[in-house]
């Protein structure tokens, strides 16, 4: 009765039927014929033009029976589209999948998506849909017909059924013997696979050991080259002589060692995958993490930046820190969980506190100069 009145444009004799099925359902617990009923309280309230009771029905059709969840995600995305908030609508239209009760249901979807692509000006996307939507409707009009002409030709005498059911016999004795073979060659290819596989896994456990020690070897050998320059740097300071090449040669190194850290490169990894609409600005305990490591590399640079002899503020000492890892810009942006324009100020205000009167100085060769 609800549905024949709201057919007919009584909207108010509609949902007073409505509500008096969606009593009757609940003290049953019918949570198939609840879903239902929701789902058509939330068709009527939406053309009533009640969005928010509509979209409370809907949700509660889509709790309630999780069998048949297509037409409330059709009718929310629909709902949606009319509001004009096309990235819900096009959300909730993707949800729409999957087998449902009514067949022109998976065909309204590819309607309902031509018309979003259609009002968000992707026209190459919105008539693909539109084709797809008049395919699929044509589809649907042939199976009813072939329904028709399969039912018109069911008259078959005894003979053609017997000779039918000989080569159906024989068919299936082909085909057991066609799987028998399909399986042996499964089985065989999977061996083989399986055996390809595992040369790889040795052949990658190998490389990964070969790097691990190409690793260990070159960080002994950092460290006996740092240990060397550092003594010879100190001995020609005693000595009043210029220590500058040493002190280059001593900071290449130790930039090395910081650009081979795990967390530099889990930091660089992190610029490289930005995921829209997701923060990934560091966290305190990351943030303590790098300037421990910054500072266990670069000792005197620890010192100069806990003096803060120039007053550095919070966000321009992590600057500072960033400016170590090499960044540009926008990915020193996401670290930072600030805007580039932003992070530029940032970098500009920093950059004359540490190299005042040295426009387009680099603000990492400002810290290791006075650092030292």
């Amino acid at each position: 009765m609800a549905k024949t009145w709201a057919f007919d444009d009584s909207l108010s004799l509609a949902l007073h039927y409505m509500l008096i099925a969606d009593s009757v359902i609940t003290r049953f617990q019918d949570l198939r014929g609840i879903s239902s009923i929701s789902n058509g309280l939330g068709n009527i309230y939406d053309l009533m033009g009640d969005v928010e009771k509509a979209r409370t029905y809907y949700s509660r059709s889509l709790s309630s029976d999780t069998m048949d969840q297509v037409p409330s995600y059709l009718a929310l995305s629909d709902l949606y589209y009319n509001e004009s908030l096309l990235d819900s609508a096009r959300y909730y239209l993707a949800l729409a999948t999957g087998p449902s009760l009514n067949p022109y249901t998976s065909i309204d979807c590819f309607y309902l998506g031509y018309l979003i692509e259609k009002e968000a000006g992707d026209t190459e996307k919105a008539l693909s849909l539109l084709e797809q939507y008049q395919a699929k409707k044509d589809s649907l009009y042939d199976q009813q017909k072939q329904v028709d002409i399969i039912d018109a030709e069911k008259r078959h005498d005894v003979v053609t059924v017997v000779q039918d059911n000989k080569k159906l016999v024989a068919e299936k004795q082909f085909l057991f013997a066609l799987a028998v073979i399909i399986c042996l060659l499964l089985i065989v290819g999977y061996q083989l696979r399986d055996r390809k596989r595992r040369l790889e896994i040795n052949r990658q456990q190998q490389f990964l050991e070969e790097e691990k020690n190409r690793h260990e070897k070159q960080e002994t050998e950092q460290e006996g080259r740092l240990r060397e320059l550092t003594a010879e740097m100190e001995r020609k300071a005693a000595a009043h002589e210029d220590t500058s090449e040493y002190k280059k040669e001593i900071t290449v190194l130790r930039v090395e060692k910081l650009k081979q850290s795990s967390l530099f490169e889990t930091m660089k990894e992190r610029c490289r995958k930005v995921k829209p609409d997701i923060e990934q600005k560091l966290n305190e305990e990351e943030w303590r993490s790098l300037i421990r490591l910054i500072d266990s590399l670069f000792p005197n640079v620890s010192v100069f930046m806990k003096e803060n002899t120039l007053g550095l503020t919070k966000t321009e000492t992590k600057i500072c820190y960033l400016s170590f890892l090499d960044l540009h810009l926008n990915e020193e942006a996401v670290l930072l969980g600030v805007s580039s324009d932003s992070a530029n100020k940032f970098r500009s205000r920093t950059r004359r506190k540490l190299c005042p009167n040295q426009k387009g100085s680099d603000i990492n060769g400002c810290i290791l100069q006075k650092g030292w």
